[in-house]
């Protein structure tokens, strides 16, 4: 597997992304007003981000080593309740239509389509050690473009993600000990990047994202390695959003990392985030505006607690 964390020569960064009306997103509105032609300053070069000893990376993401794959071409469907599918690599999508299903060890470069695993229909799909990743082309976005690596899963754990717009959607998952990174935007499609895109789950109670690593980092697409730019997010949650958990991550990067549910504003409860890494490694401030906005301090069980500067170990306060 290809790592992609290199040190910039010369970074170009991005001015704020803007939105269509009807997507526009917490990201959006919380970004300095400096205008979309303005050009931000250039960023130092650095070494190459260091994910932290314990935290997920490329060895302990993705399919088994060892793993000997069957071949598939096309959408592999899957429509039978309980189903396992196991060592499947796949050249354009998994699509699940039946419940309880699990997908495991498999591979899929879900180049050109919009979803690399998808629980289409039905529910309770668990997808584990898995690698799903888009080979963008700057000059062919249509066939290289990919929304979503995973949607709509009740559990994510120990996938590799990469080269994708969107790692994970979804808005009551379990999303755990996946490493997502080195994400793809294309600057004339006006692409929103995260790790965690909660797009249409306003109000979802019970997401649970623990111990993932997060670089949410434009290096694909209209970027490259040593030209990179901020994604929008690590974790993108929707306005509402409630009894939640983000707990253990390592994350760098985004406009801001983290968008809260109570952007307009709103006072879910019991939203909890505790025991995170932030890493100063590619913006002084984590995320190039910030490390969060859109958290509620006031709403009731709300919990910030644990949270520090990677390379500091210095309180983050809320």
């Amino acid at each position: 597997m290809i790592e992609l964390f290199l040190p910039p020569l010369a970074m170009v960064a991005l001015s704020p992304v803007l939105c269509r009306v009807e997507e526009c997103r917490a990201d959006d509105a919380a970004a300095p007003p400096t205008g979309s032609s303005l050009p931000r300053r250039p960023w130092p070069a650095q070494a190459p981000v260091l994910i932290p000893v314990g935290f997920p990376n490329s060895d302990t993401t993705g399919p088994a080593a060892g793993t000997s794959f069957r071949d598939f071409t096309g959408d592999y469907e899957v429509r039978q309740d309980g189903a396992v599918v196991d060592s499947l690599r796949v050249v354009g999508s998994i699509s699940v239509h039946a419940d309880n299903v699990t997908i495991q060890n498999c591979e899929v470069n879900a180049s050109g389509q919009i979803s690399g695993i998808s629980q289409v229909s039905g529910s309770g799909l668990t997808v584990q050690n898995c690698r799903v990743y888009g080979l963008a082309s700057k000059s062919d976005r249509k066939a290289t473009h990919v929304l979503e690596g995973i949607g709509n899963a009740a559990e994510v754990s120990f996938c590799e993600i990469f080269g994708v717009e969107n790692a994970v959607t979804g808005g009551s998952s379990y999303i755990h000990d996946n490493y997502m990174h080195d994400f793809a935007r294309w600057i004339a499609a006006d692409d929103h990047t995260d790790g965690l895109q909660t797009y249409g789950w306003s109000d979802a109670g019970g997401l649970r994202v623990i111990h993932n690593t997060i670089i949410a980092i434009l290096t694909a697409g209209d970027y490259t390695p040593t030209k990179y730019g901020a994604g929008s997010s690590a974790i993108a949650l929707s306005e509402g959003m409630h009894d939640l958990t983000i707990d253990g991550n390592f994350f760098a990067g985004g406009s801001y990392t983290l968008y809260g549910p109570s952007q307009r504003p709103s006072a879910p409860a019991n939203v909890h985030v505790t025991n995170n890494r932030f890493s100063r490694h590619y913006f002084p401030h984590c995320g190039e505006f910030g490390t969060h906005t859109g958290f509620n301090r006031n709403a009731p069980g709300f919990l910030w607690s644990g949270n520090v500067w990677h390379e500091t170990e210095r309180t983050l306060a809320p």
